[in-house]
């Protein structure tokens, strides 16, 4: 086994790296080296910028037949991009998605696994302690899962952000806690769909609402920058005229396909 990063011994980060990896008698570079040429099985786990120069300067050494397992956050295309190089020189590119914190969970992040031979991969990684999930044969899918979770996580941490300091700043915050207690009563995921469809028949009145909480938050001194975008986003459904006559709430294929089709196009 042997590790590589690129800042060993030149910053703090690399130079405890190098201690540690020292004190396991775990053989450590800088770069790839001709030993990787030896190795079955390379994991890179760098950041998504990197990705892509971290797979094309391992694919020259990469032994035939070596699986490539893709930790790097990276989009759809930029997974093909790292597939391309490494199965160009032989080897068989796994994608796999890291779905929670490894500084909480360490190996035991939940994973999901994609591509040609990933089905392999997931037996080996969870017989060695990962918790992995195959998810398909199509290489790029699960790194698109994650991107496309991240819409919502990261979302709504920037959206907690702006609410708790709003509510912080007037008070209030244990009582804004406190009444989100309704959204425990049903799966997230069941919660999520129904925002969605009910948005198609209410969009207007949410609207109407978020011009006065944006005005809130500026009265509190915060700026509503998520707020605002929120209120764009459900003037844009109002413009569109999408709210069905009768009032009815669709079911979730028939409020995505409106929601595609008349109201969330390309940028």
């Amino acid at each position: 086994m042997i590790a590589i990063d690129p800042a060993l011994d030149k910053d703090a980060r690399g130079t405890a790296l190098g201690k540690e990896a020292r004190r396991l008698e775990v053989a450590i570079s800088d770069r790839y080296t001709e030993a990787l040429s030896e190795v079955d099985l390379v994991i890179s786990a760098v950041q998504g910028e990197q990705a892509l120069d971290a797979a094309s300067a391992a694919a020259p050494l990469l032994k035939k037949g070596a699986w490539f397992l893709d930790l790097c956050t990276v989009t759809g295309k930029m997974a093909d991009e790292d597939r391309s190089a490494i199965e160009k020189a032989g080897g068989h590119y796994i994608d796999i998605a890291v779905m929670g914190g490894f500084f909480k969970y360490g190996i035991k992040a939940p994973m999901l696994v994609a591509g040609e031979h990933a089905e392999a991969a997931v037996a080996w990684m969870n017989a060695n302690g990962f918790d992995a999930k195959y998810l398909g044969p199509r290489p790029g899918s699960a790194s698109s899962v994650k991107m496309v979770r991240s819409v919502l996580m990261k979302g709504l941490e920037a959206l907690g952000v702006e609410a708790l300091v709003t509510a912080e700043r007037q008070g209030i915050r244990e009582e804004v806690l406190a009444c989100l207690a309704d959204v425990d009563l049903v799966p997230f995921r069941d919660h999520l769909s129904s925002l969605v469809q009910t948005h198609v028949v209410h969009a207007r009145r949410r609207w109407e609402e978020m011009s006065l909480v944006a005005q809130t938050l500026r009265e509190t001194g915060v700026e509503p920058r998520m707020t605002v975008t929120t209120e764009q986003t459900l003037r844009r459904s109002v413009e569109a005229g999408i709210a069905p006559a009768d009032g009815k709430v669709p079911n979730l294929d028939d409020a995505l396909k409106l929601l595609s089709e008349k109201v969330v196009r390309g940028g």
